[in-house]
């Protein structure tokens, strides 16, 4: 007999985040709590292995479960059988689970949190509770309320519902559901039961894409690409029209849309509305006219007058210009409209298109959102043949949902297999050839090749921006799949690396998955399970693509290492270039870790010897695989000019640009250039506050500054979202004395147009880039030069690859330098050379200038020299001299609660209690700093106090500590704000 180990999923939601397992160092099982323990009926013995999902009684429900060991007893006495598999093979691999408990015992989570992280959202999902009535409809007793008799007659016509479900078809609040509920419950006509939602869902595999319309089919089809929009039936019908001058009302009627629609395409400037005009016409001939004039020139001269003016300018003749030059008056003109001598005619508004048609008909596809599927549909008609699914994704950046619309309309064909041997566009394009390496490229790869054995080592590749680590990456990825095995490439964002997608799919056609959050939970589940099924060799993707279960994983690729994004925002907080690295120690796969900035503990681990330190300290100006540059050459970086902004307000400049960035814009754009101008802060001013008595707007939830946006003229708050109009006088004093401080990208951008009204000014940070994929629409405008200066935050920095961007402008380098957080430095470094990096990408060459009022902080200048090695030298000897990691690691224990004096006093105990636990394990080694309120010290409406443990594993403090609940434990956090 054999008993199983199982984690369940079931009360993920309301186990508290701060839970800390609290089992012996050296025990080999999981606490109880944690996992729980279950017999192998006889009817699944041998079926069962470690990883399996199974189904599993838990009190009176069922729930999934997750085998996490198997042994021949079990070390509680009660213990009920396993029911069935939920699946017939494991969904995690025992590597994965071995990782799992590394990262339970590493970040202090349960096992529970580490395991259900490594499967796609939403593929396995808690019971849920299902109401249904005993007794038929006509049964119903008659005294029942009328929402429970509502319930009721829903239940008995829809079947079983949710409690969710039956809220929103009776649009009732929760407390009256619940009453409505209970009331049948004690009349005995309602039962209840737990299900369990079927696993994965139901997702459909899409593996090939096939054109099915000719050219003219997909003319026609076009106006109904991506979703309705009564602007873009507006801009299309005025495209298509043969009416120059279409009156407002048959435009609307042909539109089938009222007015407003028609005002906001004004608004943008896309169309021009006349006005809706009064006009006379006269009845009779000028000589008539004439001669009544002077028969009514003595008894009724307003007329005379009118009827004299009609007779010099025939023809219908404006009510306005008739009344300012006649002296006509509404009742003159309504006496001669009844002697039937002119007619009153009221012309409607005429609806004048501002644009070509061409561009109408490409504005009105951006309005419903349907390029993307205007994308697929001409990547299609170029291949002339079906295409691989994961290709499209890469190229177009389109979704699911976007080709199942194509579907809809009958324009293409949607299939798991190929329909034909010779049309998998996907598995036998011709692959991508490899360029030629530099001399500093093959050294590097040299070192790899040869290292690429076991023990598997970790490469810390530093390179300068530009100097080819991405082809480091291919051309490992390329060994390791020629020797039997498989690769994940993790980029800190998937939405801003659009470019190195396609690089790694073009040189591996066929065999690569991309996987990331905006994919929908049935496209996630569906590369998941291609993953498992051993349908895909290479993984690209942020960190939640590490945990993909590729069985013969042999290299494992960190793109830009040192970025934040690598740390997980809620439990388990795990980080995944250290996880990432722990996986590769497991599975026998080598590490690539690569940046142009390394973080500082990699660097200096790489300097101890840890990591295998390989340089790229040279830029490549000739793009690869360019033909018109079969030699190789190399470029410098672009040179960096800081500018000290107290020297500008002293020579009377009060602009956001100095005198230098100002004129290098000016030249950029009279070379038909293109510039980034940057700045790490959202909105049009950062803080608003009143002049006469100093009062500060602030967020009432989160008590910081309100950010002013002019777009929408709402004060936000960055922390929590909350908006609100500016005020017109102060909430304290009353006073009228309100100004606006600072600058944000918002505020960039209007200077910008201001003082180069002919440039093309594109603003890409959160506040336009939320949508889906508009990060891909934003790149793909600026590369096609349909903008000039694009204004941005840290998106910008990206590893972007733009030729024609010859300037970089830092409006100000200060934002995040002064910060107290023990990485400001280092996060104001690497932000600067990122985005210098982007200049000089070209034969064009490229110039860098930064603004700063604080030039001489060591983290500039050595941004402006491109100085790695010497920022280096100076941060790690502050980090040492503040004990700060390297040297030693962080925990950080956050508290958070809506009475500030509670919040204080908790953190006050907690530290009280470490303090004791120290002195009993006998830790001296182990610090504490703090309690304090963290840096924004309410958020949401609850204020957070923090205290720091350091120590050289703080885990081993904490592992003995549980948390009462409002507490929260990071390790290694990745900043401390």
């Amino acid at each position: 007999m054999k008993f199983a180990e199982v984690a369940l999923n079931l009360h993920l939601r309301r186990r508290a985040e701060s839970n800390i397992a609290t089992a012996r160092p050296d025990s080999e099982t999981e606490i109880l709590g944690d996992t729980f323990h279950y017999r192998v009926p006889q009817s699944l013995a041998g079926q069962i292995k470690v990883g399996h999902l199974l189904i599993v009684p838990f009190g009176p429900v069922r729930a999934y479960g997750i085998v996490v060991a198997l042994a021949p007893t079990s070390p509680v006495e009660k213990v009920r059988d396993i029911e069935n598999l939920a699946l017939p093979e494991p969904v995690l691999t025992p590597t994965q689970i071995a990782l799992a408990r590394w990262m339970r015992h590493e970040y202090l989570s349960t096992l529970t949190h580490c395991l259900y992280a490594m499967l796609p959202p939403g593929m396995i999902l808690p019971p849920r509770t299902v109401y249904s009535l005993t007794a038929a409809d006509d049964e119903l007793p008659s005294k029942l309320s009328g929402t429970a008799r509502a319930v009721a007659e829903l239940l008995a016509r829809r079947g079983p519902l949710r409690k969710t479900q039956i809220q929103y078809h009776l649009k009732l609040k929760g407390q009256t559901i619940n009453r409505s509920l209970a009331q049948l419950r004690r009349r005995d006509l309602l039962k209840s039961e737990s299900k369990l939602p079927p696993v994965g869902g139901h997702s459909r595999q899409v593996r090939f894409v096939r054109l099915l319309a000719d050219d003219a089919t997909i003319a026609t089809a076009r106006p109904l690409l991506g979703h309705d929009s009564a602007q873009a039936r507006l801009l299309y019908h005025l495209a298509s029209t043969g009416d120059p001058l279409p009156a407002l009302d048959s435009i609307c009627a042909a539109a089938k849309c009222s007015a407003g629609p028609v005002r906001a395409l004004e608004r943008r400037g896309w169309i021009t509305l006349t006005p809706r005009q009064k006009t006379v016409i006269p009845l009779l001939p000028v000589e008539e006219l004439a001669r009544l004039a002077q028969e009514k020139s003595s008894r009724a001269r307003r007329q005379a007058a009118i009827l004299n003016y009609l007779s010099q300018h025939p023809g219908p003749v404006n009510w306005n210009l008739l009344r300012q030059a006649a002296g006509a008056t509404t009742g003159a003109i309504r006496s001669l409209e009844n002697d039937g001598l002119l007619r009153r005619v009221t012309q409607q508004p005429v609806v004048l298109l501002r644009l070509s048609r061409q561009e109408a008909k490409r504005r009105a596809l951006e309005l419903r959102g349907g390029e993307k599927q205007a994308a697929v549909l001409d990547l299609l008609r170029r291949e002339g043949d079906q295409v691989w699914i994961s290709w499209l994704y890469a190229e177009t950046g389109c979704s699911l949902q976007d080709l199942y619309r194509l579907e809809e309309l009958g324009l293409i064909q949607l299939a798991q297999t190929k329909t034909r041997a010779d049309s998998d566009t996907g598995e036998t394009r011709e692959a991508e050839l490899s360029p030629a390496l530099t001399s500093d490229q093959a050294i590097v790869w040299n070192k790899i090749k040869g290292d690429l054995t076991s023990p598997p080592p970790v490469f810390l590749l530093h390179g300068v921006t530009g100097s080819g680590k991405t082809e480091i990456y291919l051309r490992a990825l390329a060994e390791v799949l020629a020797r039997g095995r498989q690769g994940i490439v993790l980029v800190p964002e998937i939405s801003l690396t659009p470019q190195t997608v396609r690089r790694f799919t073009a040189r591996f056609p066929g065999r690569v998955a991309v996987y990331h959050s905006a994919l929908s939970g049935s496209e996630r589940y569906d590369v998941w399970r291609r993953v498992r099924e051993g349908r895909v060799d290479i993984v690209i993707g942020p960190r939640s693509a590490l945990f993909l279960p590729l069985p013969r994983l042999g290299l494992i690729v960190v793109d830009k290492e040192h970025s934040t994004s690598y740390k997980q925002p809620r439990a388990p907080y795990y980080h995944a270039r250290d996880t990432a690295i722990k996986l590769g120690e497991l599975a026998g796969a080598a590490i690539i870790l690569g940046s142009a900035t390394p973080d500082i503990t990699s660097y200096r681990r790489a300097q101890e010897g840890r990591y295998k330190l390989l340089r790229l300290p040279r830029r490549i100006m000739a793009h690869q695989g360019d033909s018109q540059f079969p030699k190789i050459t190399y470029a410098e970086m672009p040179p960096v000019k800081v500018v000290d902004l107290r020297d500008e307000l002293r020579a009377g400049n009060r602009s956001i640009f100095s005198r230098a960035l100002y004129r290098a814009l000016a030249e950029t754009l009279n070379q038909n250039q293109q510039a980034i101008l940057f700045l790490n802060r959202r909105g049009a001013a950062t803080f608003i506050n009143c002049r006469d008595c100093g009062y500060l707007l602030k967020c009432a939830r989160c008590d910081v500054p309100l950010t002013y946006h002019s777009h929408d003229d709402t004060l936000v708050c960055h922390h929590c979202g909350r908006s609100s109009s500016p005020p017109e006088r102060c909430p304290k004093c009353g006073g009228q004395h309100i100004r606006y401080f600072g600058i944000g990208t918002q505020g960039v951008e209007a200077a910008v147009r201001k003082h180069f009204p002919a440039a093309r000014v594109l603003r890409w940070d959160s506040d336009t880039a939320g949508a889906r994929s508009a990060h891909q629409k934003f790149l793909q405008v600026f590369v096609n030069h349909q903008a000039d200066v694009l204004v941005g935050t840290q998106m910008v920095a990206q590893g972007l690859d733009l030729p024609l961007v010859t300037l970089v402008g830092v409006v100000a380098a200060d934002t995040a330098l002064h910060l107290p957080d023990f990485v400001a430095a280092e996060r104001t470094f690497q932000l600067l050379t990122q985005v210098a990096g982007r200049a000089g990408q070209s034969s064009l060459g490229g110039q860098v200038i930064v603004q700063t009022y604080v030039p001489e902080t060591y983290a500039l200048q050595h941004a402006a020299r491109h100085d790695y090695e010497g920022f280096y030298e100076q941060e790690i000897a502050f980090r040492y001299q503040a004990g700060y990691p390297p040297f030693y690691r962080l925990a950080r224990l956050l508290y958070s609660n809506s009475d500030p004096a509670r919040c204080q006093a908790q953190s006050q105990e907690m530290r009280h209690r470490l303090e004791k636990q120290i002195a009993r394990l006998g830790l001296p080694e182990v610090s504490l700093i703090g309690p304090g309120p963290c840096f924004v010290t309410r958020k949401r409406g609850r204020y957070r106090w923090q205290i720091l443990v350091r120590a050289a594993r703080p885990q081993d403090l904490l592992r003995y500590v549980t948390l009462p609940p409002g507490w929260q434990v990071e390790v290694d956090p990745v900043s401390l704000l």
